[in-house]
């Protein structure tokens, strides 16, 4: 037995609250390569690859949507890209083995790729981003792939163990 659709959603709504908190604290002073893991993406092309389109539409608005509150930036911005790179992972599930976490890890730097640029563009169309383009590509969109690349791997893990009973502590009947 699966758990319910609701107690899915508390968990990742939780989960998504927490990394963001986590991102905006712990390891907001902490960077590799001059940025940050964005964890909230991770988690949003996790739950896409191992859930669909559907869920990684709704997760990435649900994640950009809150990043966009605390981020005190241009709201919408991080909603729309989220959203985009949610759908567009999402078309990939049932073409990812979920034993594999080299896919998984793949798939989380194309839609790092896709989600940075969607925000870049979107962000400098409205004057919120000095950089060019080009610096942009170079100081924070790959470093920002490669790094959630590395993570990816765990995230997806924890999230397709969301549909194991044996993970939640459930017992079969």
């Amino acid at each position: 037995m699966r758990p319910t659709a609701g107690k899915c959603a508390l968990i990742i709504f939780g989960s998504m609250l927490g990394f963001l908190f986590l991102q905006s604290t712990v390891l907001n002073g902490l960077t590799f390569w001059g940025v940050r893991p964005d964890l909230v993406l991770i988690l949003v092309g996790s739950v896409a690859l191992a859930r669909g389109w559907g869920e990684g539409l709704l997760w990435g608005m649900v994640g950009g949507l809150l990043e966009d509150v605390f981020s005190g930036g241009l709201f919408g911005s991080r909603a729309l890209a989220k959203s985009v790179t949610g759908f567009a992972l999402g078309l990939a599930e049932g073409q990812v083995f979920k034993e594999n976490p080299f896919l998984p890890a793949v798939a989380v730097l194309l839609g790092t790729l896709l989600e940075e640029v969607l925000f870049f563009l979107v962000a400098g169309a409205f004057g919120q981003v000095r950089w060019t383009f080009l610096n942009a590509l170079r100081q924070a969109v790959i470093p920002t792939a490669f790094i959630n690349t590395l993570i990816a791997p765990v995230i997806y893990w924890y999230v397709v163990r969301l549909g194991d009973k044996r993970a939640l502590g459930q017992r079969e009947r």
